[in-house]
């Protein structure tokens, strides 16, 4: 008998306990896997990579509408650009503070990709515009499945579990975590009429997820309001972020700092031997820039600065004109 997971795709087996899919009976529908994720908040690891993500996206047919996925925190849009038929939506908007209005975070993205049908800001926890997203997803979806796609942890598995309750007579619900590469292979659900697909997250190589163990991941992430914290910087100084980077500046400049209430930042002096380096990233930001830190934060620079940033782990760390 052939049998996917129904929290994460992944096909069911009873043969290998090490191996993804793993069940003592085929008569369960979660994996043991999931049932761990769900029942215990315990992460296993998986085996499978983003070469093996990839495979399964690749398989999107062409004319299928795709529902892009990605945290307002990052708007990372890399993947975006291989579909045709594209709806971005722009998730965990109660992160943000609320002064934040979506038409800036809309004009931001259409400086970035220009192409695409349509876009939408909301929050899943909030049930902030989903039903404006399921009129927008009706009205551009041209064949019967609609592919949920994005990276890992933006959000994905959150908003068909929240359409599921809100839009269905369904008792079914994905595996959802903080943690990446929760979902494994594509889950098929039928949500007011519409046959939606999600599909695993991207991987980004960047990710400082990708270094982390799982206590670490859950301190890092959001689970509310960010609280904005802004600073007067004055001359050659140096702060750490946690412990997990320190942040060297040589200039008088401005900055906000937009992360999880929860995460410790310290000020250190630049010659603390304490301080890797074994992996250095300098800018020469002009005014009205940010350093995104890909899933860990963004800060807000409003003057021209000189930056370095040093860490224990190879980062996507880039600038960008200021979200906010």
């Amino acid at each position: 008998m052939i049998k996917k997971c129904s929290g994460c795709g992944i096909l069911l087996q009873t043969i290998d306990k090490s191996q993804e899919g793993y069940v003592d009976s085929l008569d369960k529908d979660l994996c043991e896997r999931c049932f761990k994720i769900k029942n215990y908040g315990e992460y296993q690891s998986t085996t499978l990579n983003n070469e093996d993500y990839l495979k399964v996206i690749e398989n999107i047919p062409k004319e299928s509408l795709v529902v892009y996925l990605t945290s307002v925190l990052d708007i990372n849009l890399d993947y975006a650009k291989k579909f045709p038929h594209l709806l971005i939506v722009l998730t965990k908007k109660d992160l943000l503070p609320k002064s934040v209005k979506d038409y800036k975070l809309i004009n931001y993205v259409t400086n970035i990709i220009p192409n695409y049908l349509d876009i939408e800001v909301i929050s899943s926890i909030k049930n902030y515009n989903l039903d404006n997203l399921i009129s927008k997803i009706k009205r551009h979806s041209h064949s019967k499945d609609i592919y949920i796609v994005g990276m890992t942890n933006s959000g994905k598995s959150t908003l068909i579990n929240k359409l599921i309750k809100n839009y269905s007579n369904q008792n079914s619900e994905l595996t959802t975590s903080m943690y990446p590469s929760t979902t494994l292979n594509t889950v098929k659900l039928k949500i007011d009429n519409l046959s939606i697909i999600d599909t695993p997250g991207f991987i980004s190589p960047g990710s400082i997820l990708n270094y982390l163990i799982p206590s670490e991941i859950k301190k890092i992430t959001p689970k509310k309001e960010i609280k904005p914290r802004s600073y007067q910087l004055k001359g050659n100084n140096s702060f750490t972020i946690d412990n997990l980077l320190t942040i060297t500046y040589y200039d008088d400049t401005n900055i906000t700092i937009y992360i999880a209430n929860n995460i410790n930042i310290t000020k250190i002096n630049p010659n603390n031997s304490k301080i890797s380096k074994d992996y250095e990233y300098s800018f020469s930001l002009s005014a009205n820039k940010d350093i995104v830190i890909e899933d860990l934060c963004f800060i807000k620079f409003t003057k021209s600065c000189r930056v370095d940033i040093f860490c224990p782990y190879k980062l996507n760390i880039y600038e960008r004109d200021n979200l906010i």
